[in-house]
């Protein structure tokens, strides 16, 4: 497995075994952290792995999960970095998947270190080797169809139809899916989706949660070779504007 293929298999896991992650593993996720896809590679970040398995951890939240270890994310607070961050956890989260870990974003949660070396926390996940299943079908993801989230302006091609698939099955706070695509034969518009509630949980981590998306279709479009390189990402400068912040003109 691949972390484009594991697009479609990961869930988040609520339960946890007792089993300690190895060194050597812990290790490799931070290094495949320091490797991988950025956004804006000007924004300073830090990865940290909490070990919890002696229930040591100071991690709080409404919606915190119990797990033998946590990974917290911190960015410098520039213009973009909860996106950013968003776009570069995702490819850990994937990566550990493949490696048979289970992971749980944390949104709300936090830990007694709040900012790190000029760098705020942006994200908690929890993870470890998972109770119960890892995998599950994609068919079974709680996510709305793509009719709901495209306006197809013209027939799309089947290259365009596996990126908004991956895009589709990309988490957010809440299963709020709040991003909106327009789409045409050999490009797509993505826009973020306006919320009747600006000041709700789903809404403060909105941008985190299109950063996620965002990852998911540079994975799909790396996956498909002939789309890499005419993909739309911000930071290659290709098709991509957001709502109310163009990233390409």
């Amino acid at each position: 497995m691949n972390l484009y293929e594991a697009i479609g298999s990961r869930h988040s896991v609520r339960k946890y075994s007792d089993r300690e992650v190895p060194e050597r593993l812990r290790a490799q996720i931070l290094a495949y952290f320091e490797k991988s896809s950025r956004l804006n590679d000007r924004i300073r970040t830090e990865l940290e792995i909490l070990d919890n398995t002696k229930k040591k951890a100071e991690v709080k939240g409404l919606w915190k999960t119990d797990a033998p270890y946590y990974l917290a994310f911190y960015s410098e607070p520039e213009e973009g970095f909860e996106r950013n961050a968003g776009y570069i956890m995702e490819q850990l989260i994937l990566y550990m998947t493949v490696k048979g870990l289970g992971t749980c974003y944390l949104g709300g949660s936090r830990v007694k270190q709040t900012v790190k070396n000029g760098k705020r926390l942006v994200m908690i996940a929890a993870f470890g080797w998972p109770e119960g299943k890892l995998y599950r079908e994609s068919p079974l993801a709680k996510r709305l169809p793509l009719n709901e989230l495209c306006v197809f302006k013209e027939e799309a091609g089947e290259q365009i139809k596996t990126v908004l698939k991956a895009a589709r099955l990309a988490p957010s706070a809440f299963n709020a899916q709040p991003w909106r695509f327009i789409v045409y034969s050999d490009r797509i518009y993505v826009f973020a989706k306006k919320s009747r509630f600006p000041l709700n949980a789903s809404e403060a981590m909105k941008d985190f949660s299109i950063g996620i998306m965002l990852s998911h279709i540079m994975l799909a479009a790396e996956f498909n070779e002939p789309l890499a390189d005419q993909i739309f990402l911000p930071g290659r400068c290709f098709r991509f504007w957001h709502i109310s912040n163009p990233f390409c003109k």
